[in-house]
């Protein structure tokens, strides 16, 4: 501090009297590329054993071929090229109905999906970072599991907003009988608060059993919707899985809630709370990803 305040302002190293790094060399670079190469897993211990040199040198060689170490990203299923077709020609279809209908194909698009809510869901470890001082005591946080109580959830909505929230009874299971149920109660729902969209909006949901049974499909067909095709294990191209689920468990975690009911006004609330603007993010988020898969050759959207 005191060299710039006396108005020296070069930040480049000065000649000094120490060994330079004699490790860091082409043909260093080049084993090390070829050690990283041919197993991606290796360990920096095991790279300086190899090449006999320490951690400084290697990570300037590291940072000069542009590696870094990254965790793999867990996928719900290895799709095979069947299925990455099936799911490039289903985006294809949709961009191509968006393209030609434009932000009007959007607003017909009613997505609904079902997900847990824990009376106790702990906190990720990115809410529960925390400014420490350097002479701040060290703290420890003991893992904990999301309680055994629950609720399940099935929600609706669009771009304006939520239109339905249900919430399944104690002993109630999800199937056909109470999925066509649901979908009764979300004729209802879209007579009331989307009256202009009554006959005129696309059902998107995705290949659960109980949405796809032939007793639903039936149902389905009786009420006159139409219902936008979804390819297998594509979470990553439902608004609900890749928008909503996360934020809405982000507002639950760290409470302990003494009831079902409190979990359901609880999540009522976050749904009411959240705004247009989140809902109109999401389904337009959409447009991007079926673009995303297209350019991917069918393969899981990253986020």
């Amino acid at each position: 501090m005191a060299r710039f305040s006396s108005g020296d302002s070069d930040v480049k190293d000065k000649p000094h009297s120490r060994q330079p790094c004699t490790a860091v060399t082409p043909q260093n670079e080049e084993h090390l590329d070829q050690l990283i190469r041919a197993n991606r897993r290796i360990t920096t211990r095991e790279l300086c054993t190899e090449l006999n040199i320490r951690c400084n040198a290697l990570e300037t060689m590291v940072a000069a071929l542009e590696y870094r170490k990254v965790r793999i990203r867990w996928a719900l299923r290895m799709l095979t090229q069947e299925h990455k077709d099936h799911c490039m020609q289903v985006c294809q279809d949709l961009l191509n109905q968006y393209e030609v209908e434009g932000d009007s194909f959007l607003d017909r698009i009613i997505t609904g999906d079902e997900t847990w809510c824990h009376l106790y869901e702990p906190e990720s470890k990115r809410q529960s970072m925390e400014w420490r001082h350097v002479n701040s005591p060290s703290k420890k946080k003991f893992k904990t599991l999301p309680s055994a109580g629950k609720v399940m959830c099935t929600v609706f909505w669009d771009r304006k907003g939520v239109i339905l929230l249900d919430f399944l009874e104690p002993g109630q299971t999800i199937n056909s009988d109470h999925y066509i149920m649901t979908l009764t109660k979300l004729k209802a729902q879209i007579s009331g608060v989307r009256p202009e969209k009554k006959t005129t909006f696309l059902l998107q949901h995705d290949n659960a059993r109980p949405h796809t049974s032939l007793k639903t499909v039936e149902h389905i067909a009786n009420l006159g919707w139409t219902v936008l095709p979804h390819s297998p294990y594509s979470p990553d191209l439902a608004p609900s899985d890749f928008h909503m689920f996360r934020p809405m468990k982000d507002g639950l975690h760290g409470q302990h809630f003494p009831s079902n009911d409190a979990v359901v006004r609880a999540v009522k609330q976050w749904a009411t709370s959240a705004g247009a603007d989140f809902y109109e993010c999401g389904m337009e988020a959409l447009v991007q990803r079926w673009r995303k898969c297209i350019a991917t050759g069918g393969d899981y959207v990253k986020k």
